[in-house]
């Protein structure tokens, strides 16, 4: 029997082939496509979330720096694909978080108005040593993704070398006439897939600000360019209130270097020293200075005299010797070796005679380098403190003991061009029957933060009475005292109006001083002072 071909086992067969081949094509071109296209989703979802890690870390540097607290941040440097039953992942992608030089940060012309701390801020430029902090990708799709790097308050994004960085965060530099330096030292570098812990500590950081004026630029170290800091800084320009001299023309960027330019006058300078990592290097003792002095002591009387050791970042430095010397016979100041505390200050007793003829003014030399008893001891070098006391005798007490706040005389008052009440007047009564002179006056403080300084000319004067005496020279607020350019007459038994305006911010704008508080200081003929503290209704 014959029987006939049969191929319908081959037609399976090649149905099968051709159904594998469609799965082997739909698989590669899944793995080809699909795959990366998820992938680099991934990437660039992992991409944003480095770039928040980072934004939190910048605050937690900035937060250290004003709370003297570690305030830590996790950051994850890579990330893992999704699982996929069939297709294959590339290995998960890592990233590199490091620190980087990053040049420094410099003030020019900055000089402060504290006479003992101007022994230190005297005008020379002051650069301070800074790095970078950047985290870089390693993508296997992603190839576009930006470098992000954290350096002088601002996190920024750069994303190639033919483009240029651009900033993700403000700026803390200029707040006003708040003058921001925060340092980052040490050495940090970690890579792979994991996620770290970045913890900044407190090398050198305080709320200590130091009032500081002059003509003054702050050049920093930049990858950014001139565009990028003009937008950062816009709403610092002097024509939106803010600081920066001439607007966009008070911001330059020269060879990788910013240079802000500020308008002239006083500014409050705030400084940090932030570590990451390894390597952190410790500040030094530069600069002495005081904080509670004794003009003025009865005989046999005592008073207490505080310095302050400090670095350069004006921040205080516990342990340190500072030697104490007085010139003044039977006179006397302990202890003769005092050690600064966790503030950075120590704290001394001045002993006067028991007895003296007439008034004598006796020197008091402190210092943490040279010795205190030398012969051309000054005072004036940033490691001393020279304070000249006088001593009163016991026969009817100081000038200052006889002169009384006339009680709710300050009074606001217009003696301006604004209208503005800019002005202070108040009443002095002299409770004795002999005249007493004023020679200089101080106005330490007051309740108006933009009021920078009251305002004095021959034919204005910054201090007037409505006897004799006034001063004709500007009179900077929490700066060293004034002379009257003829001395003040307070008649015995009598009252004298005083009138102090007007009080003016950097711009020389008037300030309106109706319910403000200000605190003076008076000089008197023997040498004494007495400070007094009014309230203008």
């Amino acid at each position: 029997m014959t029987f006939g071909g049969d191929d319908r086992a081959v037609t399976v067969q090649i149905g099968a082939v051709i159904l594998l081949g469609f799965l082997v094509i739909s698989l590669s071109v899944y793995q080809a496509t699909v795959v990366p296209d998820q992938n680099g989703r991934v990437e660039f979802d992992h991409s944003q979330q480095v770039q928040e890690s980072l934004q939190d870390l910048r605050n937690g540097i900035l937060r250290t720096a004003s709370t003297e607290r570690t305030s830590p941040t996790t950051v994850p440097l890579g990330t893992r694909y999704p699982t996929r039953t069939v297709a294959v992942n590339p290995p998960p992608s890592s990233g590199r978080l490091a620190t980087e030089p990053g040049g420094n940060v410099t003030l020019v012309n900055a000089t402060a108005i504290d006479g003992e701390t101007a022994d230190y801020w005297d005008g020379t430029d002051r650069v301070y040593d800074t790095q970078r902090l950047s985290y870089r990708p390693d993508y296997n799709v992603y190839q576009s993704a930006p470098r992000t790097t954290y350096a002088d308050s601002v996190l920024y994004n750069q994303f190639g070398s033919d483009t240029g960085a651009r900033a993700v965060t403000g700026q803390r530099l200029l707040e006003g006439n708040l003058i921001y330096v925060v340092a980052l030292n040490g050495s940090y570098r970690q890579s792979g897939t994991q996620a770290v812990s970045v913890s900044p500590t407190p090398v050198s950081a305080s709320d200590r600000i130091v009032a500081v004026n002059g003509d003054i630029d702050i050049e920093v170290t930049t990858e950014l360019s001139e565009d990028e800091w003009e937008r950062l800084l816009a709403d610092q320009y002097e024509s939106n209130g803010g600081q920066v001299d001439d607007d966009r023309d008070g911001v330059n960027v020269t060879d990788g270097t910013l240079t802000v330019d500020l308008v002239p006058g006083t500014y409050r300078l705030r400084m940090a020293k932030i570590g990451v990592g390894t390597d952190v290097s410790d500040t030094s003792e530069q600069y002495l200075t005081v904080v509670d002095g004794a003009d003025s002591v009865t005989a046999g009387g005592t008073r207490r005299i505080v310095l302050e050791v400090r670095d350069s970042y004006n921040n205080p430095v516990s342990g340190v010797t500072v030697e104490a010397a007085v010139d003044g016979a039977n006179a006397d100041i302990v202890p003769a070796d005092g050690t600064s505390d966790g503030r950075g200050r120590i704290v001394y007793e001045y002993s006067a005679p028991g007895s003296i003829p007439s008034p004598r003014t006796d020197s008091v030399n402190f210092s943490f380098k040279t010795p205190v008893d030398r012969s051309n001891f000054s005072g004036e070098e940033p490691e001393s403190v020279r304070i000249n006391v006088t001593v009163v005798s016991l026969g009817g007490g100081g000038s200052s003991d006889r002169i009384e706040y006339v009680d709710n005389s300050g009074q606001a008052t217009d003696e301006g061009s604004g209208n503005k009440d800019e002005s202070v007047e108040f009443t002095l009564r002299n409770t004795g029957s002999a005249d007493v002179s004023v020679t200089d006056i101080s106005v330490d403080s007051t309740s108006v933060a933009s009021a920078v300084r009251v305002e004095g000319s021959p034919s204005n004067p910054a201090v007037s009475t409505n006897r004799t005496g006034e001063v004709t020279t500007d009179v900077v607020i929490g700066s060293s005292s004034e002379q009257f350019s003829s001395e003040a007459t307070l008649s015995g038994g009598s009252d004298t109006e005083f009138v102090i305006g007007p009080f003016v911010n950097n711009g020389g704008s008037e300030r309106q001083m109706s319910g403000e508080d200000i605190t003076i200081t008076l000089t008197f003929g023997d040498g004494t002072t007495q400070e007094y503290t009014i309230t203008a209704s």
